[in-house]
């Protein structure tokens, strides 16, 4: 069947880390990179604000996502939160390293439908939060559909 999923605590923890830096890049990328140099306002003369009816926000939350969720899980196994609290992402079955596809399927069923949705930042975390503690065997809808499950490295 494979390693058992990771305490309830500690994937809870880990999330909130990944959902606070994540958060912070997020408005990090959209209103200093974004707003102030690409669009042409580094002294902060004009009021500042993220244009949703454009799809460069998305696109940049996208390659956000891709970056912080998906290359490190395929590179170390790990985000920062998961990380910091000592957990990894393991594929289910023979193959313990996640494959970029699981990894790719898993971020966007993670941040998906807030971002296809632009739901509000209580909503987003209500959804994070529930793909964590919601189910009974311990691994989320997002882990589920990719076929993954988060591991405590000294349990594996």
């Amino acid at each position: 069947m494979g390693e058992p999923a990771a305490g309830l605590g500690w994937r809870l923890g880990a999330r909130i880390v990944d959902v606070v830096i994540f958060s912070w890049l997020t408005v990090f990328v959209l209103v200093e990179i974004d707003q102030r140099l690409l669009g042409g306002d580094p002294w902060g003369r004009r009021a500042v604000g993220i244009e949703l009816d454009s799809a460069r926000p998305f696109v940049l939350v996208a390659v956000l996502v891709v970056l912080y969720e998906v290359v490190p899980v395929v590179a170390f196994g790990a985000t920062a939160g998961k990380a910091f609290f000592g957990l990894r992402v393991r594929r289910r079955g023979d193959d313990p390293v996640p494959v970029a596809l699981a990894a790719v399927a898993r971020a966007l069923l993670l941040y998906g439908p807030p971002l296809v949705f632009a739901a509000p930042g209580a909503l987003v975390t209500l959804v994070l939060l529930v793909s964590v503690v919601v189910p009974r065997d311990g691994r989320g809808i997002h882990d589920r559909l990719a076929g993954t499950t988060v591991v405590s490295v000294a349990e594996s």
